[in-house]
């Protein structure tokens, strides 16, 4: 509000002009400090706005892992804990199957759902709101397909207080919940707007050859024909790209992620 005011006290002035004229005597050179201030204002509130999302999803819960090795460019391997997914599968591209997966995982988490104790038609006729909203979490997972495959699937963690058998029912057939067993995974942290296709196969390209690196009996191989594991933890839109944490990542096996 404060800004507004501000702005509107700068417009007042800068429109000043005498009565001679509706140009006579314009300051034109306050019209360009009026746009900056406008840009500044913008600015301000936009990474004001933004700042305060990074935080807010900084607290959201994360799956339990612990680093088990560094590897060489960053790459750590990691073994993480079993947790349990809403997920959705995408035949398309990586940017198409990310919008309308999130679209899909987002409706579950936030109400599109039916108690479980509740079954067949009867869970169908329900009221929407009947449904329960969930708390978020974070990262959004999205596991590619190998090459020649255009699937996608999307995933939301379930926050570890529930159990797979607790959770409600999804009310969009697409939407299937699964239990992630414990596992290995090596990744490469970034930061940066959403990656597209050429940054993620670009950042698993590092992955790959920080593996590669490893040998004897602390080798470390990706699972063969595994997906590409693509994980972001922040808002696409309201925190600011430089903010935003991106991981592109594999499973492992091997001695040396034991």
């Amino acid at each position: 509000a404060s800004l507004i005011f501000l702005l509107l006290i700068a417009l007042r002035r800068t429109m000043r002009a005498p009565t001679r004229g509706l140009l006579t005597g314009f300051r034109w050179d306050s019209l360009g400090k009026l746009a900056s201030l406008i840009f500044l204002g913008l600015f301000a509130v936009r990474y004001t706005g933004g700042l305060f999302a990074w935080v807010t999803e900084n607290r959201l819960e994360r799956p339990a892992y612990r680093v088990v090795s560094r590897l060489t460019d960053g790459v750590e391997v990691r073994r993480y804990e079993a947790y349990t997914v809403a997920e959705t599968t995408v035949k398309a591209s990586f940017k198409e199957a990310t919008s309308a997966g999130f679209r899909l995982c987002a409706g579950y988490l936030f109400g599109k759902n039916s108690p479980r104790a509740s079954i067949g038609l009867l869970r169908r006729s329900l009221p929407a709101s009947a449904g329960e909203k969930m708390e978020m979490t974070a990262p959004v997972r999205q596991s590619v397909a190998p090459r020649g495959r255009r699937e996608v699937k999307v995933s939301f963690l379930m926050s570890k207080k529930r159990t797979l058998g607790s959770l409600p029912v999804p009310r969009d057939a697409k939407v299937k919940l699964r239990s992630v067993p414990a596992h290995f995974a090596a990744f490469k942290r970034f930061n940066g707007p959403p990656p597209t296709d050429a940054v993620v196969a670009k950042k698993e390209a590092v992955v790959l050859k920080a593996l590669a690196e490893t040998g004897g009996v602390a080798a470390v191989r990706p699972v063969a024909g595994g997906e590409t594991l693509v994980y972001g933890y922040h808002d696409p839109f309201l925190v600011p790209s430089l903010l935003r944490r991106n991981e592109v990542g594999v499973m492992v096996e091997g001695p040396g992620a034991k």
